[in-house]
């Protein structure tokens, strides 16, 4: 072996491991990536959710505070019912 092919042997081998070690990062990056986005969607349920349960309490709050009127004014028509 002459030097050129020692030296071509060895330029080989070093791009060999350093393409190695690009795969092995790129891998790593798309196992992220696809992590990521299944958290994002997860993340975007949970948001929906809150948001719909949010409302419903909301809706919730409403009819209570309507039926708390309710009552009040069908007791101040029995209160007044009564005085007669």
């Amino acid at each position: 072996m002459n030097i050129e092919q020692l030296a071509l042997t060895v330029i080989s081998l070093l791009i060999s491991v350093i393409g190695y070690f690009i795969k092995q990062l790129f891998e790593k990056i798309q196992k992220h990536d696809t992590m990521i986005n299944e958290h994002t969607t997860s993340i975007k349920v949970i948001e929906t959710e809150h948001n719909t349960l949010n409302n419903r309490i909301d809706d919730l709050f409403t009819a209570i505070k309507e039926l708390s009127q309710e009552i009040k004014q069908l007791s101040k028509e029995l209160s007044k019912k009564k005085d007669l």
